[in-house]
């Protein structure tokens, strides 16, 4: 039932003007102001809101948990409708009905199929910057380098690729740094009685290659690999270092301690000691400020004195203290790889470069590399190790044959069809050999050859057939080349390993590939990181394919022998 509403007041004013006469102006200012008076109107007051009675609870409703299934389909992640959904045979006719059964019926049942390898690596990870484990050091310290191909005799041979760097600071007039007369400084190596000659020069393009900066890398190196532990700060701290190269030397030295004031132990005057000059004992400092500040005299004083002290430590009386890191190594560091395959480079194929562009642009004799971080990994995910044989079909100049045979000590050969490229190979192994024993380290068994690795010679059937691990940089390679390759690796022994840029199956087994290279290859695929191939900074994969018959199994034996022999409607012909 509601309720009358009361009346509330509500007070409205009404303004009431005054009226002055215009004769009378003094009373505007004598008598107050006349305030409004205000004038009450009643009104009613809101009527509230009715009472309703309170709703009916409803009965709750239960929803079956979700589920969920991991491994969806890509079709059913969308709810299809009815006219999307289209009958499995389609016929119009009961005639089409019975024809199809019957085609159904009289149809024989297919293979069973092996499922498909996965794509992602289920292989451990590797780091591609741990050694090998083997024994690399060098068995002899009595060498022969003769021919040795230095930095000065590259850098003399193209002398048109580079320029002044250095200066004489005391003495603006002097042209011994200019290169006319090209200046260089000799540099002690590992090896007993080896040294080499480096020019002074750098080169006209900002990208070319640097000899004054490859001589730092060689000292970075020492310093990092070959001093021993007690002699760690001889050639200076790398605390005091600002290069980054000796990021990583100085986290393995112990800190260097320089007293700034005496000890009040020992007695004598309180008096602090005077500071000696910051880094006047640090030859690699120096060396490093005087490269920085293009100080040619300082320069080549900071490398005599780095040349004195390492020969101290080469003609001590209990031997060559260098020699002492490499018999002591778990096997050679992938970085000094890189630094030796570096220096090979340069004093053979460098030179000679414009030849190596001479191609077919995207044909198969399309040259490209691998960078060392890849072939590291390679290496590791392929388990090489002295002993065994490798095999790079396509070598180029013979890149990751040599390294992987100084990376894993095992017997790597390479094959070329190009004439020009194979003949650089042969400049490239008689240089890297010469480097090997400047450094004191031994590498595997290399050898570099010409030829077609689809003629099917006697001497690549040989390494074929023994072969553990086979390289193929198909990037870039023809249909027709790699239908090729596939009729070659049916030689390959079991295990083998098969190391591609493209994949030559998908790893499933059917009736139809019984006999082909599908049939027994388990593949794996991996990804490579920018900068590991030179033909781009993409990302992109690679595959290693292991030969295993075995997964052909007992039951199909009878079918992997027909399919090698010659097809059922070639036997009904005869």
């Amino acid at each position: 039932m509601l309720q009358t509403p009361e009346a509330t007041p509500i007070r409205v004013y009404i303004p009431v003007v005054p009226y002055f006469p215009q004769n009378i102006p003094q009373l505007a200012t004598s008598y107050p102001p006349i305030l409004p008076k205000p004038v009450i109107i009643q009104q009613p007051a809101p009527a509230p809101a009715p009472t309703l009675p309170p709703p009916t609870p409803l009965a709750p409703v239960l929803t079956p948990p979700v589920e969920f299934n991991v491994k969806k389909r890509k079709r059913d992640a969308s709810v299809a409708s009815d006219t999307d959904k289209k009958p499995r045979h389609s016929a119009t006719t009961s005639a089409d009905l019975r024809r199809m059964a019957l085609t159904q019926r009289n149809r024989p049942s297919p293979s069973p199929r092996v499922p498909p390898v996965a794509t992602s690596s289920t292989s451990k990870r590797v780091n591609r910057w741990d050694a090998i484990a083997r024994s690399c050091v060098a068995s002899t310290d009595v060498t022969n380098l003769d021919n040795l191909v230095s930095s000065y005799e590259t850098v003399k041979g193209n002398l048109t690729n580079f320029r002044t760097y250095f200066q004489n600071r005391g003495d603006p007039y002097d042209l011994s740094f200019t290169p006319e007369h090209v200046p260089y400084v000799d540099l002690e190596y590992p090896m007993t009685g080896v040294t080499e000659r480096f020019a002074l020069l750098g080169p006209k393009d900002a990208e070319g290659w640097h000899p004054i900066n490859e001589l730092m890398e060689v000292v970075y190196t020492i310093t990092k690999f070959y001093l021993p532990s007690e002699y760690a700060t001889f050639l200076g701290n790398p605390l005091d270092c600002a290069t980054p190269r000796f990021q990583d030397i100085r986290a393995q030295r112990n800190k260097h301690s320089r007293p700034t004031k005496q000890d009040p132990d020992q007695g004598s005057s309180s008096r602090p000691i005077k500071e000696a000059p910051l880094y006047s004992g640090n030859t690699l400092r120096r060396m490093e400020r005087a490269y920085k500040m293009r100080d040619g005299v300082g320069f080549i004083r900071a490398i005599k004195d780095i040349n004195y002290k390492l020969r101290t430590l080469k003609e001590e009386v209990n031997g060559n203290q260098l020699l002492r890191a490499p018999a002591s190594w778990k096997g050679v560091p992938p970085e000094l790889v890189m630094q030796l395959y570096e220096e090979t480079y340069q004093r053979s194929a460098g030179p000679r470069v414009k030849d190596l562009v001479k191609y077919q642009a995207f044909s198969s004799t399309t040259y490209g590399e691998l960078n060392g971080g890849l072939i590291s990994e390679i290496v590791q995910r392929a388990a090489l190790k002295p002993g065994m044989k490798f095999l790079d079909l396509g070598s180029g100049i013979g890149n990751v044959v040599i390294q992987t045979a100084l990376l894993s000590g095992c017997s790597s050969y390479g094959v070329e069809k190009l004439s020009m490229t194979a003949e650089i190979a042969d400049v490239v192994h008689h240089v890297f050999k010469q480097r090997c024993q400047m450094w004191g380290i031994e590498s595997g068994p290399t050898d570099v050859f010409q030829g077609d690795f689809m003629d099917h010679t006697e001497k690549l059937q040989s390494i074929i057939k023994d072969a553990d691990v086979i390289l193929a940089n198909n990037f870039v390679f023809e249909p027709a080349l790699n239908e090729g390759l596939k009729a070659l690796f049916l030689d390959l022994k079991d295990g083998a390993k098969i190391v591609s840029l493209r994949s030559f199956c998908d790893g499933q087994v059917t009736g139809r590939n019984m006999g082909a290279i599908e049939s027994i290859l388990d593949v794996e695929s991996f990804e490579w990181h920018s900068g590991d191939v030179s033909w781009g900074d993409n990302v992109g994969r690679y595959f290693i394919s292991t030969v295993n018959r075995a997964r052909v199994g007992a039951s199909y034996e009878v079918l992997y022998r027909e399919a090698q022999g010659p097809s059922r409607a070639s036997k009904r012909r005869k």
